[in-house]
């Protein structure tokens, strides 16, 4: 069952969310076999909840969105702010590449 976005929290400030948004995917590597220069590894991220006033600065490009894969935190926030383990929240999509 998907929750519903006013049981979230925005992951930018806290505030009621308001709706949900799909983040990229995250390929963590990719070509690691020289055999089979296509595998890839791809973790699919849960959906965003930003509240109304961070859902409109993502999609005028004013905010960029993060996730912090340390298994004390593994939440999203703004990119390059501290995370509550203290690592930076890092851009989502593909990077590590073999």
């Amino acid at each position: 069952m998907t929750p519903n976005a006013t049981d979230l929290s925005c992951a930018i400030c806290g505030a009621p969310a308001t709706g949900t948004v799909e983040p990229a995917r995250k390929t963590l590597a990719r070509g690691l076999d020289p055999a089979d220069p296509s595998y890839s590894v791809t973790v699919i991220l849960p959906d965003i909840a930003l509240c109304a006033a961070h859902t409109h600065d993502l999609r005028d490009g004013g905010l960029l969105v993060g996730w912090c894969d340390d298994p004390r935190c593994r939440m999203y926030g703004e990119i390059g702010e501290p995370s509550p383990c203290g690592d930076p929240y890092t851009k989502v999509g593909a990077r590590n590449r073999a």
